[in-house]
């Protein structure tokens, strides 16, 4: 799997973790000690996507991610374009909790 870069300056976050996984990356993209995200990175022949979503319990795999029913989706073509659009997708979920409190 190709090495993917995850900027945390772009991101402004404190801390990434990266784990390799049998069929995805998996990044724990940690802001401060509340609010932390999982992204799971699937890398394809003709096309790259990922799988943002907060912490759940059971299990972080590929599998579950997919199945797991909360989250955001996107595609992107390289390192720069995965790291803007994890930062919308970011900014998109916490506008939702903010509305969930």
């Amino acid at each position: 799997m190709k090495k993917i870069f995850l900027d945390k300056v772009k991101l402004g976050a404190q801390k990434i973790i990266e784990n390799d996984l049998v069929d995805c990356k998996l990044y724990v993209v940690k802001f401060n000690d509340e609010e932390s995200y999982l992204v799971f990175i699937f890398q394809g022949t003709k096309s790259n996507y990922f799988k943002l979503t907060l912490p759940f319990t059971g299990k972080w795999t590929c599998e579950n991610a997919l199945y797991y029913p909360y989250g955001l989706f996107g595609f992107f073509l390289n390192d720069e374009d995965l790291n803007f659009k994890l930062k919308e997708k970011i900014d998109m979920l916490r506008q939702f909790e903010s509305r969930q409190v």
